[in-house]
């Protein structure tokens, strides 16, 4: 079965999938002040922290208001 479609099979020749790269220019420009004031580390600094204590911080907040809740009665 199989040595009958190998000898079916042929070649293909050419561009199976041309490719075709689109860039898109951006013209440039001048850096406005909140660019400049902007930290990219500083604000993926802040992110990483608040990714790693959102469990710790949920945490809390619900022993909190369970005390909150124990307080009432």
């Amino acid at each position: 079965m199989q040595a009958e479609t190998c000898k079916m099979a042929t070649q293909l020749k050419g561009p199976v999938l041309p490719i075709k790269r689109q860039t898109m220019r951006i013209k440039a420009r001048a850096i406005t002040e909140d660019e400049k004031k902007y930290s990219v580390f500083s604000a993926l600094r802040m992110a990483r922290a608040d990714a790693k204590l959102v469990g710790i911080r949920e945490k809390k907040a619900k022993k909190k208001a369970e005390d909150e809740k124990m307080k009432k009665k």
